[in-house]
């Protein structure tokens, strides 16, 4: 029986890991994207404007 407890909290501690891992990954991916988007937009009005 105490074997089954073990299990149950290394499942337990997989899980935290797991959704820890997706909320950093998720962070990263985001505010890259958010980097990205903001370049490209502060980059299109400075080609516009340069064009007679």
């Amino acid at each position: 029986m105490n074997d089954r407890n073990h299990d149950d909290g290394s499942k337990k501690v997989k899980n935290i890991a797991a959704v820890l891992y997706l909320l950093v990954l998720t962070f990263l991916v985001g505010g890259s994207y958010l980097h990205q988007q903001s370049t490209d937009s502060a980059q299109v009005p400075a080609t516009t404007a340069a064009q007679p």
